[in-house]
């Protein structure tokens, strides 16, 4: 298991959040993405307060992208796609 720090912007706002979560390496030396590869943020931005999901693919990029709730009320969430960046990988 390595420790995965990473830093994306708010889909909405464009507010930097940083997170961390925990994966797993494939035998090929990618991120093994059937377990745990997604992380519920909320902005902490008094204007925005809204959720979005930050996704990690198997290659390692950063992605935010909007909740169901965002959808439900007319946004679309291919518009509102957002790449972030790996900060550091912390061996366990």
């Amino acid at each position: 298991m390595v420790l995965i720090r990473y830093e994306v912007g708010c889909p909405f706002c464009n507010t930097l959040h940083r997170g961390e979560i925990e994966m797993k390496y494939r035998k090929d030396n990618k991120f093994n993405v059937r377990k745990n590869n997604k992380n519920i943020h909320r902005c902490n931005n008094k204007n925005c307060n809204r959720e979005f999901v930050v996704e990690i693919d198997s290659y390692g990029a950063v992605t935010a992208i909007p909740t169901k709730k965002a959808e439900e009320e007319g946004i679309r969430p291919w518009e509102k796609l957002l790449e972030g960046r790996i900060i550091e990988i912390v061996e366990n």
